[in-house]
């Protein structure tokens, strides 16, 4: 069972909408066609952001979020791809499908000539950490997650 991977935009929204839903409540919805506000609109047109959702049998059953951050200095222009988010659905987990959308980074990152790919992962959230080590990412140092 081979998934395709779409970048999300305002014609594929609603199906990734219905899979937002079903991460934060558990369960499923009946797929909708609802519109879309202008806000999130204007923030799918945003020339730094990256999602993509790896389908199967016409539903999205995972995703990433990439944010590509510009760097100057030292970093002579090219600048860091974070990873913001990745999900995949419970029943999918284990079969390749996370590899899958973190290759999305690494594509990315050749595609714009990034320097380097960043993620932050909860300390305690150990099946995503052999997930990004399995990927070929290494811990560096430490750091705390702070929000305002």
């Amino acid at each position: 069972m081979e998934p395709k991977i779409y970048r999300i935009n305002k014609n594929n929204y609603s199906l990734f909408d219905d899979m937002i839903f079903w991460r934060e409540n558990g369960f499923e919805r009946k797929p909708s066609s609802t519109s879309i506000s202008e806000q999130i609109e204007n923030e799918l047109t945003n020339p730094n952001l990256y999602i993509y959702a790896a389908m199967i049998n016409g539903r999205y059953i995972g995703w990433i979020s990439l944010i590509y951050i510009p760097k100057v200095g030292k970093w002579k222009g090219h600048g860091h791809i974070y990873v913001d988010e990745l999900w995949v659905a419970p029943n999918y987990r284990g079969q390749g499908f996370g590899k899958m959308l973190m290759k999305k980074a690494d594509d990315l990152k050749m595609e714009l000539g990034a320097t380097g790919i960043r993620l932050y992962v909860n300390v305690n959230n150990i099946t995503a950490r052999k997930l990004y080590e399995h990927c070929g990412y290494r811990e560096d140092g430490q750091a705390y997650f702070m929000e305002k």
